[in-house]
């Protein structure tokens, strides 16, 4: 039996939704059992299946039995939120809160950028590419070995943030390395190790292990940037076109500048 069963069902908890509702507020009408009304606040219901929810997280946070007051704190929690968000409204915090309001706006890019184009079939996700050649641009890439010591004389050892033993390329390098010493990668020659070089209150020593030119910028190199690109754009044509129906529905005026 599932929990929202055991939690609601009836004869479960003394007696279900009825019972809890004559126990928290005996001077409340009671709610017919089977509803899907768990609670009625100032006219707002709050369902069945949000206190199902609640008790659920409450028993994989717990890991136990869930009992009537699990119930009866899952219910009063509910209810006390709609309270506060109905006194939030009342006071227009949307708008008088900055923190909510942008939170609200936020939620709201969410929700029109959910509607945004799924990933085209791959002939028009290749004329996409080629259209936008200058984002991937094709770079020299290389494979590198790195070894620092507090001075010359010391001890050499591979720093905990050596670049993955992979191609990598400069910008990539650049993360692990910073610049002075991606700087020296690529003034090197392939096999040539490079050092000491002072760096950062330490010296370095950077073996160009591989390097491959940049050759031609190739479709399959780069499908998941061209698939990340593709989805930012769809996005935010999918934000503009729900800003453009929300300023066709309003009623707009605007005050024209000093200078106009």
């Amino acid at each position: 039996m599932s929990l929202g069963k055991w939690a609601w069902g009836a004869g479960a908890l003394a007696g279900g939704v009825m019972v809890l509702v004559n126990v928290l507020w005996p001077d409340e009408a009671a709610i017919a059992p089977g509803d899907d009304a768990a609670a009625i606040v100032n006219g707002h219901v709050i369902p069945v299946e949000d206190v199902e929810i609640a008790l659920e997280a409450m028993a994989r946070d717990s890991r136990g039995a869930i009992d009537q007051s699990d119930a009866r704190f899952a219910i009063q929690r509910l209810i006390d939120e709609e309270l506060l968000f109905q006194r939030g409204i009342a006071l227009d915090m949307p708008r008088n809160a900055s923190n909510v309001r942008r939170s609200i706006v936020m939620s709201m890019i969410d929700f029109a950028q959910a509607n945004a184009e799924p990933l085209p079939p791959d002939n028009e996700l290749r004329a996409f590419f080629e259209a936008n050649l200058d984002f991937f641009e094709a770079a020299d890439r290389y494979r590198v070995s790195w070894e620092s010591a507090a001075s010359a004389d010391a001890e050499r050892r591979r720093p905990a943030a050596h670049p993955p033993n992979r191609m990598l390329t400069a910008t990539d390098l650049r993360n692990y390395l910073g610049d002075v010493l991606t700087g020296a990668v690529q003034s090197a020659a392939p096999g040539e190790t490079v050092g000491p070089i002072a760096s950062g209150g330490r010296v370095h020593w950077i073996t160009v292990v591989e390097f491959a030119p940049a050759g031609e910028t190739e479709f399959e190199t780069h499908r998941r940037r061209v698939e990340a690109l593709w989805q930012e754009r769809a996005a935010e044509a999918a934000l503009e076109a729900y800003l453009a129906e929300l300023r066709r529905s309003a009623d707009i005026e605007i005050q024209p500048l000093p200078s106009e």
